[in-house]
């Protein structure tokens, strides 16, 4: 072969690259339209320093932690708080506001949040939003409409493919023939600063489904509030994301700029809060309501990282690791003496992960390492649970873990979504949400369609020995290390570390989550009919689909881990896919883990 023809497909792509983005000429006109037309005027008197922001207590006690040199962090566990957090945030900012996350949808809260940080803009306040291209709305018009709206407020994409907004079937194609591994690199942070006085990050993205609003289907999911000094940072690593070169300004993406250009401005119309927000919005303006929710619980730690990947998930140099993400995760998880207890969505351990936990327990066989996770009936990804039943075994007998499924109705759910009798009510009357096509949920719930949402995990956690915690957007599985940029906390408090183990602890108890161990063989079988006779109830299900299973407890029966002598007399099998009515689900995962095991790094 010719060296020529080597360089053949990289000429292809750059060339394909440098005819997607807008001509200069092009960008020209499109930035000269926003300076003659968009607003500036603003809402709030020049002359009023604090821009018309409401009272914040939380603004207050954070620069009183930086001045003292102490650091503060709050648990928001509860999607309905967390949702207030954000709003009261900016409406508290004095000065600016910004906002980064993997995805933004355009229902209730979406809406509701957009709108808030457009009116925060109006009165002077500066807003920058980052969204990732790949799963936020794509409204064209809409897209225009928030250009327009005012000069203090901005939106970028990040990373859009072909430099557009809206993506149809044949960019998806073409995405992944042309330039699979750049198509693939997404930002999944999660962050919020206001003023550079309190930040918010966590594993929430913004829609109805991550703030207990989603009739159908939500999300338990959690975030931290921070206080003192760290948030500089939190807002030094927005800036990098800014201002790096996959950020792109929605007004320079092809299809937006051609709307922008041929139609006058769509203007954004009145907005006009849903009825079901109201209770809510009726609540920020109670200053000791702020308190008792978000101060008052506040732990002070004795220290806390911020840690974020650069914006285009490059390699780390030699001696620069801890601000890797995973490198910084896998240190933490290394010093583990006692215990691992995790949560997450998605239970797919990469060769690193794999590999230290494989350590931990040759080490100290007696470690307890227990993983929080999706059932088939809880999570909302078919495809990565694929490959998390593709291992099962690996993880139980190889690693040693104690591995729980999540139910899609738990027991405990009331305790976890304070709004949920109006959840109830709400799907009654047939309230649905734009969290997600039709097709998400309620048509293909795997689950029984019960008169009730469907429940999934959606936390990122973890905590070491009860004296480290972390909390943030990485999923510890091989898209985190690898292709998507993520943020986080770590946090070396005992008394935090301890409350967040208790709701792990939680979540995982008989009641809400299953608990998934080894088949018995043959010769356990026969010893356990040998001991217990019919007390024992039988192991055999329907679903034989792999040397493991899900378990419950048998009624009365003491809870026991596995590899207890008690187990297997004091739990019965419910096979592997418990919850799952549509049997078209189960043989998915069996397909998609066998099959396409190889694109395990990507899922």
């Amino acid at each position: 072969m010719k060296p020529g023809c080597r360089l053949a497909p990289t000429l292809v792509f750059l060339l394909l690259i440098s005819a997607c983005s807008l001509s200069p000429r092009r960008v020209e006109q499109v930035d000269a339209r926003i300076a003659q037309s968009r607003q500036q005027a603003l809402s709030c008197a020049a002359e009023r320093v604090d821009r018309c922001s409401e009272n914040s207590p939380l603004l207050a006690f954070s620069a009183a932690d930086i001045s003292n040199g102490n650091h503060h962090i709050t648990l928001l566990d509860a999607g309905e708080s967390a949702l207030m957090i954000r709003i009261h945030l900016i409406r508290a900012a004095k000065h600016s506001i910004e906002v980064q996350n993997f995805i933004l949808r355009r229902d209730d809260t979406g809406g509701l949040a957009l709108n808030e940080l457009l009116k925060a803009a109006q009165r002077g306040v500066r807003v920058r939003l980052l969204l990732d291209q790949m799963f936020t709305f794509s409204d064209i018009e809409y897209l225009v409409g928030l250009t327009m709206a005012h000069a203090n407020f901005e939106i970028r994409f990040y990373n859009p493919s072909f430099n557009k907004a809206k993506m149809d079937g044949r960019d998806w194609i073409s995405a992944v023939a042309c330039c699979f591994r750049r198509f693939n690199q997404r930002m999944h942070n999660k962050l919020l600063v206001a003023d550079g006085l309190v930040g918010v990050l966590g594993g929430r993205n913004i829609a109805d489904r991550y703030f207990d609003f989603d009739p159908q289907y939500d999300f338990k999911d959690r975030d931290v509030a921070v206080y003192g000094s760290t948030v500089k940072q939190m807002e030094q690593s927005f800036d990098l994301f800014w201002n790096g070169p996959r950020a792109v300004p929605v007004q320079h993406l092809r299809d937006v700029a051609k709307e922008l250009l041929r139609e006058p401005d769509p203007g954004l119309g009145t907005y006009q809060p849903p009825e079901r927000l109201l209770p809510l919005l009726e609540r920020l303006g109670d200053e000791g309501l702020m308190r008792k929710l978000f101060i008052e619980p506040a732990f002070r730690v004795e220290r806390l990282e911020f840690y974020s990947d650069l914006p285009r998930k490059v390699a780390y140099p030699e001696g620069d690791g801890n601000k890797d993400p995973t490198r910084a995760l896998l240190t933490v998880l290394r010093e583990a003496q006692h215990s691992v207890v995790i949560q997450s969505p998605y239970m797919v351990l990469s060769k690193d992960l794999r590999r230290v936990f494989g350590e931990l327990k040759q080490e100290n066989p007696e470690i307890e390492l227990v993983f929080s996770t999706n059932s088939l009936a809880s999570t909302d990804a078919d495809s990565v649970y694929a490959n998390t039943h593709k291992h099962k075994k690996r993880y139980v007998k190889k690693l040693g873990f104690e591995m729980y499924e999540f139910k899609p109705y738990p027991q405990d759910v009331a305790g976890f979504f304070p709004r949920w009798p109006l959840l109830i009510e709400e799907k009654s009357r047939g309230l649905t949400s734009q969290s997600a096509p039709p097709e998400d949920d309620s048509v293909v719930n795997p689950a029984a369609n019960k008169s009730m949402p469907r429940i999934g995990l959606h936390s990122k956690s973890f905590v070491v020995d009860g004296k480290i915690a972390m909390i943030g957007s990485h999923n510890f599985d091989p898209r985190s290390e690898d292709f998507n940029t993520e943020n986080g906390l770590i946090v070396w408090d005992q008394a935090f570390a301890q409350t967040l183990e208790a709701l792990i602890r939680r979540d995982i108890e008989p009641q809400n989550s299953w608990v998934v161990a080894m088949r018995p063989d043959e010769e356990t079988e026969k010893e356990l009919s040998r001991k217990y006779g019919d007390t024992i109830e039988p192991t055999y299900d329907a679903y034989y689909y792999g040397s493991t299973s899900a378990f419950e407890l048998i009624p009365g029966k003491e809870v026991v881990p596995p590899g207890s002598v008690d187990f297997y007399r004091n739990y019965y099998s419910v096979g592997s896919f418990p919850g799952v009515v549509k049997t078209r689900r189960q043989l998915n995962v069996l397909l998609l883990g066998s099959i396409f095991g190889f694109l395990e790094p990507v899922f």
